[in-house]
């Protein structure tokens, strides 16, 4: 069968049933629910049957959907600059002293002008100039004298003043006339006697010179290689970075002062510490809905090793930048274009080295205009090399095959869509929905324990936990191989399933995540341009 997902080819969808809701924030007791349903226990995508889901299901959250009354920051408050990284080259400038000097010994004749040059060969933007001048006459009151820079500009130094007393001798400053004015080119310096019977001889003259060189041309230097751990971009609820399981496993922005409010970094967000907070356009990654669900997701990928509660797949190996506010402030899409935009810059012109976005989100976008929107953002993650790992929706054995749910049903070569496995690993979740079309391979997301916010730790189930499940494998082969690039890494995770008999029909590779024969794949794998990429 040939597998297109392309959004604009999508078939009407199934008819939803539910409503989109928010997640909220997180409740107090051990064994909470914290599902968001619709008016049937479900995301929309369901097939009726819910009694089975399990007491401590999450649902996918599907964010807010856009509304004409709702306050939402404008568009321009989100603009992201490229940092001071990127503009060092126009900024950079040196200090320059120049001096110049003629002796022409030029006699002053009655009624007439006598004029004489020097010249410079750099491009020096004036901070100062000063004209040194020997000029011998009997009568200076008959003389006008004045400087001209090479793009015309006049300055007079004397205009017949001085009556009968000899010679216009000393240091003139000038920097006030001639004040940002080149240094390149040809001075001019005139000397113009309007009177007769006095005669004189213009000795010889200089110009000292001050100011920054402006160089060839505005060049921007080469950004910044990405180096070090993975990062996997955690777009959702905020991240509750102090946790004891999660505080050395988050990116931490070196280009940032904490608390002193000022966008150090040059990129657009004050204080953006460990992430960004995109409903809110500030650096308060935990402001808002979903920090439950957010900070789950960041255990499951990077918990640490410590005794503690759970050990992320990716513990040690990656590190977890937070993008939160994800369901606040401005509806879904609009929020994941933001959340985009700044860690595509934060990897292209601060050196960060984001190779993977987790999305435990989604809902379904009918209109060909959303579908559009959501395609660019995503091709915007693809031009920078970033993998996007997507959730496909709860729906109790519901097929996605034919429904516009974004963002994982993409057909883009660096989008992976993941459903879950239940807890034993050998049986697609009673929960999760699946399409051989569109999702690829899945994961355990039955009663995965992993951190919370407040220093605990608790188990929930959905498709948002098999998702990270994924992500965190793929941070482990950026890790083994960081040659590989997004599309690399999604076929490896392709080709490597173990299949399982349950699957068959269910996802595409009829399989399951397979995390040491991808990271041995990884390992093993020259990193060349691959000549295909896995059929999604």
């Amino acid at each position: 069968m040939t597998v297109t997902r392309k959004p604009s080819s999508l078939p009407s969808p199934i008819t939803r049933t539910g409503e989109a809701t928010r997640p909220e924030t997180p409740a107090t007791t051990e064994s909470r629910v914290v599902a968001r349903p619709g008016k049937n226990g479900t995301d929309g995508f369901d097939s009726g049957k819910t009694a089975a889901r399990p007491t401590n299901f999450v649902d996918r959250p599907k964010g807010q959907r856009p509304d004409p009354s709702a306050p939402v920051l404008p568009a321009t408050a989100f603009a992201f600059g490229p940092g001071k990284l990127a503009l060092a080259g126009r900024e950079a400038s040196t200090p320059v002293t120049l001096t110049a000097s003629a002796t022409p010994n030029a006699a002053v004749k009655d009624l007439q002008t006598v004029t004489s040059t020097v010249s410079f060969d750099q491009d020096v933007a004036l901070d100062s100039l000063k004209l040194n001048l020997d000029l011998a006459h009997t009568y200076k009151g008959d003389l006008v004298v004045k400087l001209t820079s090479p793009s015309g500009k006049t300055a007079t130094v004397s205009d017949r003043q001085g009556g009968s007393a000899d010679d216009v001798k000393g240091s003139f400053d000038l920097s006030t006339a001639f004040k940002g004015e080149s240094a390149k080119g040809t001075w001019t310096l005139s000397v113009e006697d309007k009177a007769r019977a006095d005669t004189g001889t213009l000795k010889s003259w200089g110009l000292d010179v001050a100011g920054k060189t402006a160089g060839p041309g505005p060049v921007d230097p080469k950004p910044p290689k990405p180096t070090g751990e993975p990062i996997v971009a955690v777009f959702d609820g905020g991240v509750d970075f102090k946790h004891a399981d999660l505080d050395s496993a988050m990116w931490t922005n070196p280009g940032e002062v904490a608390g002193d409010g000022i966008d150090n970094d040059g990129n657009g967000v004050k204080d953006d510490i460990h992430g960004y907070n995109v409903g809110f356009n500030s650096g308060d990654v935990m402001k808002g809905q979903g920090t439950d669900h957010g900070t789950h997701v960041a255990g499951i990928i990077a918990a640490e090793d410590n005794g503690q509660g759970n050990t992320g797949i990716a513990a040690g190996k990656a590190k977890v930048m937070s993008i939160g506010g994800l369901y606040d402030g401005a509806d879904l899409l609009t929020n994941f274009e933001r959340g985009v935009d700044y860690i595509v810059n934060m990897k292209q012109n601060h050196g960060a080295n984001i190779r993977a976005l987790n999305a435990s989100f989604g809902d379904e976008y009918r209109d060909a205009a959303s579908q559009k929107r959501w395609t660019a953002a995503v091709q915007k993650l693809a031009d920078a090399d970033i993998l996007l790992v997507a959730a496909t929706a709860n729906g109790n054995g519901s097929n996605m095959n034919n429904v516009a749910d974004m963002p994982a049903n993409l057909d883009l070569p660096n989008v992976i869509t993941v459903a879950s496995m239940d807890r034993n690993n050998d049986k697609l979740a009673r929960f999760s929905s699946h399409g051989d079309k569109v999702v690829e391979l899945a994961a355990v997301g039955e009663d995965v324990l992993s951190t919370v916010p407040g220093g605990d730790w608790e188990k929930m189930s959905g498709t948002s936990m098999a998702t990270p499940t994924v992500a965190a494998a793929a941070a482990l082969m950026f890790a083994a191989n960081p040659d590989l690039t997004a599309a690399q890494v999604r076929d490896l995770l392709v080709k490597t399933v173990e299949v399982d008999p349950d699957l068959k029909g269910k996802v595409s590779t009829s399989g399951k995540l397979d995390i040491a024969a991808a990271v041995k794949a990884a390992t093993e794998f020259v990193a060349t341009p691959p000549t295909t990429v896995a059929e999604r």
